[in-house]
């Protein structure tokens, strides 16, 4: 097998407990978008989605490419040379784990109230490397909707009371506890391990976080959608696994202050500007950065791998030794370490382009 250094992305829909998708179709170009029961692109993922109740599907999560005429599992491809891949130095901390999960997703309808350990919380009680810290970039809402997301409790419950709530579906109760939390295309958030949250309906985002598919969801129907009971608790009897939650108080005002984060200019070279969306600050397993491309511009990977997520025009990549594609909107694409830089030639007007790349942490 030749290994590469610009490796194209197909789509890889995943199946969720909720209903959209249709915002993904128009990122892909697709004519005829249409909502449905798998509504995330898992984008260069190693990492298995877990759907308990729902049949099984071979290998789902995970991501494929297409190499010399075959559809081969993206983990396999990096196995075969991992430090061409993923970097000497990624490998000497964590081996084949790249330290995040990125995907795209669309919501037709408001997802159900959930949260997700923390790292801590996962090594000490579950047994897994990862929790599950996620951030979010908002693409686009659809028209009509106000688009919103709930983060944090503004009234919070006590421990024993949220419990009560959720084993009875109090959803009265359970609604009083938070207030709309307000966003709009372009803004960035991020969700720790332990705040409850939900994406509401009609947005498109990128979510980035770590590699893990740890949650506990509290409403166990929304609009005919039902989770089922191996879905709801992450395997953990109910009170153990309601442990996770963080019960602190969280007013709009701190949400706004704390949870939203205002990009950071990094450098503006010849023909780009790049900027930090998500970074150390945050958390210390990934970052994300946007790169807004008006010229023909090389960017420099930092001896790191990227994953590159186009977000509008179109353009002309290439990197390392004859690795080359044609992007647009939607189209995505995993940049080795070798490559250590990438040439972007943008085509009819301005390109941008998001780029996730691992952060410094090693594994404890």
């Amino acid at each position: 097998m030749n290994h590469r250094f610009l490796l194209p992305l197909p789509q890889n829909r995943v199946r969720r407990n909720y209903h959209g998708g249709a915002g993904l179709d128009r990122l892909a170009g697709n004519p005829s978008p249409a909502d449905g029961n798998r509504p995330e692109n898992w984008v260069c993922s190693l990492v298995p989605a877990t759907n308990p109740g729902l049949p099984p599907v071979a290998d789902e999560g995970l991501s494929f490419v297409e190499l010399d005429g075959m559809r081969r599992l993206l983990r396999d491809v990096f196995a075969a040379a991992p430090e061409h891949y993923l970097g000497a130095a990624h490998v000497s901390r964590r081996g084949m784990d790249p330290g995040f999960l990125t995907k795209q997703l669309d919501s037709s309808m408001r997802l159900h109230l959930q949260a997700h350990p923390t790292r801590e919380f996962a090594r000490r009680h579950l047994g897994r490397p990862w929790g599950k810290f996620e951030a979010y970039v908002i693409l686009a809402a659809r028209p009509g909707c106000e688009p919103f997301i709930r983060l944090g409790f503004q009234h919070p419950p006590t421990p024993e009371e949220w419990l009560r709530i959720v084993l009875e579906q109090d959803i009265a109760a359970m609604d009083a506890c938070f207030e709309p939390v307000p966003v709009r295309p372009g803004e960035v958030w991020f969700v720790p391990g332990g705040l409850p949250h939900a994406i509401g309906g009609g947005l498109t985002v990128l979510e980035i976080m770590e590699p893990s598919d740890l949650v506990v969801r509290c409403e166990f129907e929304r609009e005919g959608i039902v989770v089922p009971p191996a879905a709801r608790f992450m395997g953990c009897e109910p009170a153990d696994a309601l442990r996770i939650f963080d019960f602190t108080p969280w007013p709009l005002t701190a949400v706004r202050e704390k949870l939203r984060v205002a990009p950071r200019v990094l450098r503006e070279g010849r023909g780009f500007t790049e900027s930090l969306l998500i970074g150390p600050r945050q958390i210390d397993c990934f970052e994300v950065r946007e790169v807004a491309v008006h010229a023909p511009a090389t960017l420099s990977l930092d001896e790191r791998f990227a994953i590159g997520i186009a977000c509008a025009g179109t353009a002309r990549i290439s990197a390392g030794d004859g690795g080359r594609m044609e992007a647009r909107a939607g189209s995505a694409f995993f940049a080795a370490a070798a490559a250590r830089e990438l040439s972007i030639v943008p085509a009819n007007g301005p390109f941008v382009l998001h780029l996730c790349l691992p952060g410094a942490c090693a594994p404890e």
